[in-house]
């Protein structure tokens, strides 16, 4: 009896202790940074998760640092997250005075729309954010306030393969003409612990050559809820003049 007893207890802790690990795995953080891409997925209910980096791009004599930029993000309910975004920016010209201070700071959602079924039938999200052009320091405040909507999106192609996208559009704050966003973004997982991905992107306005980059870079699970990356990249086709890089570092609270 005591040896019937000891087995269902055995078989009973084995299932619990597998429960968890399957729970922890597919807990595992995930981010929209550090590319242009966003990731289709939310934040899980009531829980805060701070992204944030450290990037330098150069462009002709233009030097720009975000020392840093920063996104939270918080789970509202199941498939909604809401999330603020700014960056404390420098800005390096020759034979001009430097900036330094906040960009407008950015509001948004995303809501997850649909689970990915198959290779066909990707998980898809919309994300809509607004920035405030006041909350700014002065030297980088807006004219007007710049909505963006995008929607995004991502097919698994196996266990270690998939392929993100983001259509968008964005209303500048100069004079309120839609800027088009365009993103492609292949990652490959090469351990549980380590990814690398490829990204092209684009903005393009109407009657204005397109303005195209690319990158790649690598992402490090430290733990379930901290996760480090870095990214470099360059203009193409019409700013070919145009390298960034980037390093960050993300934590789910």
């Amino acid at each position: 009896m005591k040896l019937k007893i000891m087995n269902i207890f055995n078989k009973c802790l084995a299932v619990t202790i597998m429960g968890i690990s399957f729970i922890g795995s597919a807990q595992q953080i995930q981010t929209d940074r550090p590319n242009e891409t966003e990731n289709p997925g939310t934040i899980t209910p009531h829980r805060l998760q701070v992204e944030s980096g450290f990037s330098f791009e150069k462009e002709d004599d233009e030097k720009t640092f975000n020392v840093p930029e920063i996104v939270f993000r918080y789970g509202i309910f199941k498939n909604a997250e809401i999330r603020v975004e700014t960056a404390l920016k420098a800005l390096d010209q020759e034979n001009t005075d430097k900036q330094f201070g906040i960009e407008p700071v950015k509001i948004g959602a995303k809501y997850h729309i649909l689970d990915h079924k198959g290779i066909a039938i990707p998980d898809l999200a919309l994300l809509a954010r607004v920035s405030i052009p006041w909350m700014a320091d002065n030297a980088y405040k807006e004219e007007k306030y710049s909505p963006e909507i995008r929607l995004l999106a991502q097919n698994t192609l196996s266990k270690t393969w998939h392929l993100g996208y983001n259509l968008g559009v964005q209303w500048l704050p100069e004079n309120l003409q839609p800027e088009y966003i365009y993103t492609l973004s292949a990652d490959h997982s090469l351990s549980k612990k380590c990814k690398v991905f490829v990204e092209a992107y684009g903005f393009t306005e109407a009657h204005h050559h397109a303005d195209n980059s690319a990158d790649a870079g690598v992402l490090f699970v430290i733990t379930q809820n901290l996760q480090l990356d870095f990214m470099a990249g360059t203009g193409i086709m019409h700013s070919p003049s145009k390298k960034f890089a980037e390093v960050g570092v993300s934590l789910r609270i």
